[in-house]
């Protein structure tokens, strides 16, 4: 039982992560290849934002997340909408993120240096007994993190006019700008929340690891494999893909090594891409020619 509540709880990071990418995903059928970066410029402000003893935490890391989300909306608009409209969709998308991520890199690694900055703000100490098994307070918050995340995200997307535009555009953007949804708009809020939950989840982790430029990187595999593993257009999946990636990691790491436990959680996401590319929660959908 120990093995099990300590792989998901590892699990709720790479869910968290993972919301990052299916938010995108989901509305617009892009990712941000510079999520984990992202996750550093959002760690980087939070350290600069622990200094004001003026303000309380939950408010600094309430400006953390919407600046990081307000970067977020930009992102799309200058850097992934132009190559995604107008007749013009091809992959240059994925370059320009890509080109992101380099840039914050360089910024933060020379700015910043690599040596890690410890961050008092989000953290919590000590252990918590979950079903007789115990973790890591930080982990346990993160994890729960998820868990409400993922809620709020579901009720937000299939009880307001948000989700419903964001359904439309997702279902058909062309048919939606048609009945006066602007798809530009839509996607701009979707990498807006994508990103601002990157951000809550940089945040915590760096809290538990410490600032650096480096940060977001080794969660980049687990948080992909979690939204496979899942689905990548349904919220729900990074919370079931990560719960099974960090379950499958951390009995097998546990059990003949941490190298084989990363690899056994990659067989994972390739049975599934094999036996159900959609993954799991995704319905099956039938083309007809």
């Amino acid at each position: 039982m120990e093995i099990v509540v300590a792989g998901l709880a590892a699990g709720g990071l790479f869910a968290l992560v993972a919301q990052g990418f299916v938010l995108t995903f989901l509305t617009t059928n892009t990712l941000n290849f510079a999520l984990g970066e992202f996750m550093v410029l959002a760690a980087f402000l939070a350290l600069g934002v622990s200094q004001w003893g003026w303000l309380p935490d939950a408010a600094k890391i309430v400006i953390v997340v919407g600046v990081v989300g307000l970067l977020g909306a930009l992102t799309y608009r200058l850097i992934v909408l132009p190559f995604t409209t107008g007749g013009h969709n091809d992959s240059r998308w994925i370059l320009s993120t890509v080109g992101i991520s380099f840039i914050i890199i360089n910024l933060t690694t020379n700015g910043e240096g690599v040596m890690r900055q410890p961050l008092a703000l989000g953290e919590t100490d000590g252990f918590v007994e979950l079903f007789g098994a115990r973790v890591l307070a930080q982990q346990g918050l993160i994890a729960l993190t998820a868990v409400l995340v993922t809620i709020f995200l579901v009720v937000l997307t299939r009880s307001s006019g948000l989700g419903v535009r964001m359904r439309a555009v997702s279902q058909d953007a062309e048919a939606a700008s048609l009945m006066g949804v602007s798809p530009g708009r839509v996607g701009m809020i979707a990498y807006a929340l994508g990103m601002s939950v990157a951000a809550l989840a940089g945040v915590l982790w760096a809290a538990e690891v410490g600032v650096s430029p480096q940060l977001g990187e080794p969660l980049l595999v687990g948080a992909f494999a979690a939204g496979i593993i899942g689905g990548l257009k349904t919220l729900w999946g990074p919370l079931v893909g990560g719960g099974i990636y960090g379950v499958v990691t951390t009995a097998v790491g546990e059990s003949i090594g941490v190298m084989w436990g990363e690899v056994s959680g990659l067989l994972v996401v390739l049975a599934v891409l094999m036996f159900r590319p959609e993954g799991l929660l995704e319905r099956r959908v039938a083309v007809k020619l």
